[in-house]
């Protein structure tokens, strides 16, 4: 088997993110109060989306329709507004995508973040254009676990989800890769291996030797094979 589509989450992935978000939901939920920490929100609730993750806090019913979308557009603005200044590439990130981007292989960007935050880090480190296909939060109707960000990613490159890799770094997005049916590579960059034990492979970030045993673009190990490092 080849690869022939490669899927790349945003936060956690691309961008080292979790603490830019945490910040602004920090601003937030202590209004509404809400105490929770960093480490909780980080293996939590990082990787859902902020109507997914204000429900998992407080509770369904919680809040209105329009106080979900007020509550998130709020959050995503300081993450706007900070990413460019403050946010840190995943080592190797931008590197890789741009290697397979030159080595002519089919890239998506699917991530359950707004559009708004994705076109924020696109802009900030010049990969507006980059990638083949692109799919956010405002895309679908259901975030992850659900599969459908990494379907519909699939979809855009043209390409069936088992011939394609997703790189992933939360357990949600793991849960979403393999229930999509494709091969999934963990990044170790916001939780253990041990919370991701249902990916294929496991890399530190994108300067790991292991990728290079993982991926060669156009080759593969194959989805049964299962590598942690």
């Amino acid at each position: 088997m080849k690869y022939k589509g490669y899927i790349f989450d945003l936060d956690g992935v691309l961008i080292d993110s979790s603490r830019i978000h945490f910040q602004g939901w920090k601003n937030v939920l202590n209004g509404l109060g809400s105490d929770v920490d960093y480490e909780t929100f980080r293996t939590k609730y990082f990787g859902k989306r902020g109507a997914d993750t204000l429900t998992a806090i407080f509770g369904k019913g919680k809040f209105s329709d329009g106080e979900v979308k007020r509550l998130s557009d709020e959050i995503d603005s300081n993450f706007v507004k900070t990413v460019a200044r403050v946010g840190v590439p995943i080592p190797g990130a931008l590197e890789f995508v741009r290697t397979l981007k030159s080595a002519g292989q089919k890239i998506a960007l699917a991530t359950s973040a707004p559009c708004q935050n994705a076109d924020a880090f696109l802009d900030a480190f010049g990969l507006r254009g980059v990638f083949d296909a692109e799919v956010c939060g405002d895309d679908v109707t259901h975030g992850k676990p659900d599969p459908e960000v990494f379907l519909k990613a699939a979809v855009g490159l043209d390409k069936s989800p088992e011939n394609c890799v997703v790189f992933e770094d939360s357990l949600p997005g793991v849960t979403a890769a393999k229930s999509a049916g494709t091969v999934c590579v963990a990044l170790l960059t916001t939780t253990t291996r041990e919370a991701l034990e249902k990916a294929d492979f496991f890399i530190k970030d994108f300067t790991d030797e292991t990728l290079k045993r993982i991926i060669k673009p156009g080759e593969s190990l194959g989805p049964k094979v299962r590598e942690k490092v």
